[in-house]
């Protein structure tokens, strides 16, 4: 990025932290111009929406590169705004605006998208279940057999691990949410058969989630029990039991655990970490764009081009740019995109490479938008195939909220002394119904507060407590002696309805940034009528879902009176007084069911425009969201749905996006030529240790000496690069000194007339060399310096002088293997009052030239003497080197013998370029204090960029 100056302003802030974040559109294309190592540094992945799916699909791809292969360029047509989740924040409120960038009727609730870095996940509530998925209850029901066994095999669990829900819920617990778990146990396992909350048996569900990673990851099956493990003392542990409470039977525990909320949210961890707190995508993808920011060393057109992941907020997305292929199938090369100015731009991703890698585009916006992109692209191209069906499947959620407030004696499992503190509970039951034959499911989130009088401070307490914020006015109802109940029922709309749909606008007026917006529709189960027979059914099902949330009214009041509270905006408007001993069938009288409904869509769930399938003619993307009949086109989100369900689409979410992820990391995204994800480029040879083999793993022992300001080396598609113009750096391997060796260095240039680089062998560990050395050769030969030239500071009073670039320690204290065929001298160094970069000007000096030892006598030819210096070293030059072919140093160092081999990688030729007899007793030591001394590192110098490839030694 560019020198940050000012502050960009936005809605919520004067934007500091995302200008370090983000790029502008300019800077990126400015970016995609540069060449580095040979190769133009155009875009290998675009992800289109920066919000939650989009940041979880960058951080994937960004932390699976282990070559740093690969550049990603994320557009959002929103700000950065937030850091965090807003309820993880140091204030009340605050949601960023939503905006609606369709056009739909106004009966239905889609409040829009989230229009930020992070999207919905700034402002979401947390819930996360999983969904069913045996053999007599299924949610996933259509969906491709590969992508749930993928899902339940490992990605659920990780998911559930980045989003804060595989542990239980550590941030709610206590005597109002153990009292409550086992009142609402007790009364589920008391439920006569046929009632609503006997159809759904807690036997047949699944363990908890913290359960089943356990089992999980200690190589056990994790839907079996084997009645040991995890153990009584970890189930207690997990269900945050009061110490003085007996410990319940195992299955009782394990039953309980299955009432917990899976929230998104970790509050309490262990000893010295820091908790994450409510879930949000923006810390994720901050941290790939810092550590991207930190990778490129610096400001500016030079560094971003360096950059791995570059963020590009306030970008709008018109079009993919695609092209037809000769078998029919349609290739994305790019987007056109507006940038803040309202100025339109082309972006091309980088074309398709010989070994048949590919960059690719991510439709990752919401799933009306997303659909609203593909349409607009792909309408004309894949007419008749895929664009046929986009739109179609359009699902969200039946969503219902019954709010009361029971007297403190209704809940007969508190203890006598529960103590008179504000405390907050969160469940989860779910329950199902059979409609048209079908079952369908849904689920009730649970939220409590109560057992303190609420005083000033409760709403900032309960802001940070419930798992949503939109429920903290609510919870202020409860007393010091009564708890407040919100039961918040989400069921699932049924698939393929053709009442429900995206398409795109056909008004001219309803258009946006020059394309026609979407046009939204979906079967209106809230009205008492109309639609076709699905919409009937969602109308079915949305009624005994709600008559499920009266029985557990019921359950819970304990045959006390209790009260309805009615809210209205997020006030209490009336309340409605329930006599003790009504029974569940009378409240729908006293709060019929459409008073407590919220509006189709206003859930924010919108999914299933997008659905994958195996069958080309039955879907629009394959498994892994890639659209049919496309070669590199893929979608993230809960447009993919073939079903819904009733769960948060979250956890899905995440998992398919690093599904998708991990598969585009392996079998199409570029990589050095041949590799697999789990291989490295440069496997070590018989004999030989790996200092680098191509992977950040070992990319990291290397540490960089000299300062910001000099020279420079990144990892870039498995070569460490150089670059830079001050100075000269030196990056070493830190974590081993050596002896007697044999190392072995690939290396390439790419400009002929400037590669100046090389090898540095036998130095002392520069971080702990005080600075100050004094060497006999070295003094030797300052002192002589001096003498002849005393305007001129000798290399001993440089290094001396500049404590701060510790890379002169190698130069010093070790040898330098030089790659440099033009060998150019130093004038600051003469012989006889001639500079030395003026000695023998048809091809430079011998002692300066590629594979020398840099530096030491061989053999030069100096006019003022008419003869040749005493060679030290016997040095034999090889042939030319050749931008972009690869080389190889064998530097062999036994005792104080020093030999060169450079060997021509494509030819296998190979001459001994230089002979070395070391004779100075403080220089290139193997040893001191009996232990190996000698450390290995290259050199980047003079704004010249060398690429070294696999380095390896031999003890």
């Amino acid at each position: 990025m560019s020198t940050p100056l000012t502050a960009e302003t936005t809605t919520f802030s004067l934007d500091n932290m995302g200008r370090y974040l983000c790029n502008s559109l300019q800077e990126a294309l400015d970016s995609a111009q540069a060449q580095i190592a040979g190769r133009r540094r155009d875009f290998d992945v675009i992800i289109v929406g920066g919000g939650t799916f989009g940041s979880v699909m960058a951080h994937r791809l960004f932390a699976q590169d282990r070559t740093h292969s690969r550049r990603i360029l994320v557009l959002e047509a929103g700000p950065f705004v937030l850091p965090e989740h807003n309820q993880n924040m140091s204030f009340i409120g605050g949601d960023p605006a939503m905006r609606a960038p369709w056009v739909s009727a106004p009966e239905f609730g889609f409040p829009g998208l989230v229009f930020a870095v992070g999207g919905r996940s700034i402002s979401w509530g947390g819930w996360s279940p999983e969904p069913l998925h045996t053999a007599s209850d299924d949610e996933m029901h259509g969906w491709p057999a590969s992508v749930i066994a993928d899902l339940r095999g490992s990605y659920f669990y990780d998911a559930a691990d980045q989003i804060g829900v595989s542990a239980t819920n550590d941030f709610v617990y206590g005597v109002l949410q153990e009292g409550l778990r086992c009142q609402l146990l007790d009364g589920l396992a008391a439920a006569p058969a046929g009632s609503p909350l006997a159809l759904l048996q807690l036997s047949n569900l699944p363990d908890h989630p913290v359960v089943r990673a356990w089992r999980f990851f200690h190589g056990l099956d994790p839907n079996v029990d084997n009645g040991t493990d995890p153990s009584d003392a970890q189930l207690r542990d997990w269900l945050a039991l009061d110490p003085a409470t007996p410990t319940p039977p195992r299955a009782a525990m394990l039953n309980l655990l299955k009432l917990e909320a899976p929230l998104a949210v970790q509050a309490r961890t262990v000893e010295g970490l820091f908790p994450f707190n409510k879930f949000s995508a923006v810390p994720i993808v901050t941290y790939a764009a810092r550590t991207a920011s930190s990778e490129a060393d610096g400001t500016g057109p030079a560094a971003d081009a360096r950059k791995r992941l570059q963020i590009i907020p306030e970008c709008h997305v018109q079009d993919l740019i695609t092209e037809t292929q000769s078998d029919n199938w349609v290739r994305v090369v790019g987007v056109r995109a507006i940038d803040r100015t309202g100025t339109s731009h082309d972006i091309m991703l980088a074309p398709p490479s010989q070994s048949g890698t590919q960059s690719v585009v991510v439709i990752a916006l919401g799933t009306i938008e997303s659909t609203r992109l593909a349409l607009s692209t792909f309408q004309q191209s894949l007419a008749g195939r895929a664009a046929q069906r986009m739109g179609k499947n359009l699902m969200a959620h039946l969503r219902s909220n019954l709010t009361i407030r029971l007297p403190r004696a209704a809940l007969t499992s508190l203890p006598p002394s529960a103590p008179n503190a504000l405390q907050v509970s969160a469940l989860l039951a779910k329950g199902k119904a059979t409609i048209a034959g079908t079952d369908r499911y849904f689920h009730l989130q649970i939220t409590a507060s109560g057992l303190a009088k609420l005083g000033t401070n409760s709403e900032s307490e309960l802001f940070r407590k419930v798992p949503s914020s939109e429920q903290v006015s609510a919870m202020l109802q409860a007393t010091d002696d009564t708890v407040v109940l919100t039961l918040r029922g989400i069921g699932q709309m049924g698939s393929q309805n053709p009442d429900s749909r995206v398409e795109l606008a056909q008004t001219p007026s309803d258009s946006d940034f020059g394309r026609p917006k979407a046009w939204v529709t979906i079967g209106n189960a809230k009205a008492p009528t109309g639609g076709g027979s699905q919409t009937q059914e969602d109308r079915d099902f949305w009624d005994a879902m709600d008559a499920y949330t009266d029985e557990m009214a019921v359950l819970f009041a304990n045959g006390q009176p209790f009260e309805i509270l009615v809210m209205n905006n997020n006030q209490l408007d009336r309340v409605i007084p329930v006599p003790a001993g009504t029974p569940a069938a009378q409240l729908k009288t006293l709060l019929p069911y459409a008073a407590r409904r919220d509006g189709l869509g206003t859930t924010h769930h919108e999914a299933g425009t997008l659905w994958m399938s195996t069958n080309p003619a039955d879907g629009v993307t394959n498994e892994f969201g890639r659209i049919h009949d496309t070669t590199n086109c893929y979608v993230a989100g809960p447009a993919l749905f073939p079903t819904v369900g009733s769960p948060n689409p979250m956890l899905i979410g995440v998992g398919l996006a690093r599904r998708t992820a991990d598969m585009l990391t392996s079998q199409v995204l570029p990589s050095p030529a041949g590799v697999t994800p789990q291989a490295a480029p440069y496997p070590a040879a018989p004999g030989y240790v790996s200092l680098f083999d191509g992977t950040a793993a070992t990319f990291k022992n290397w540490v960089r000496v000299s300062p910001s300001a000099a020279n420079g080396f990144a990892l870039i598609n498995g070569q460490i690069v150089t670059y830079g113009g001050q100075d000269f750096g030196l990056l070493y391997h830190a974590t081993q000194p050596f002896a007697d060796f044999t190392l072995k260095v690939q290396f390439r240039i790419f400009n002929a007339q400037n590669h100046n680089s090389g090898v540095f062998v036998r130095f002392r560990d520069p971080l702990r060399d005080p600075g100050q050395v004094t060497l006999t050769r070295m003094a030797q030969e300052a002192l002589a310096e001096k003498q002849r030239r005393p305007d001129l500071r000798s290399d001993l009073e440089l290094y001396q002088g500049n404590p701060a670039n510790r890379a002169w320690s190698a130069v010093y204290t070790g040898f330098e293997v030089q790659i440099d065929d033009t060998a150019r001298g130093d004038p600051r160094k003469d012989f006889y009052g001639v500079p030395e970069d003026q000695f023998d000007q048809s091809g430079g000096l011998r002692k300066n030239r590629t594979g020398a030892i840099y530096k030491i006598p061989a053999g030069d030819f100096i006019p003022q003497l008419n003869q040749q210096d005493a060679a030290l070293q016997t040095y034999q030059a090889a042939p030319a080197l050749i931008p972009g072919a690869w080389y190889e140093y064998t530097i062999d160092v036994r005792g104080d013998t020093y030999t060169v081999d450079l060997t021509d990688v494509g030819t296998g030729q190979t001459t001994r370029t230089t002979t070395f007899q070391n004779t100075d007793p403080e220089r290139g030591l193997a040893q001191l204090g009996g232990q190996p001394a000698g450390y290995v590192g290259i050199q980047s110098y003079s704004n010249a960029q060398v690429a070294f490839g696999q380095i390896q030694i031999s003890p």
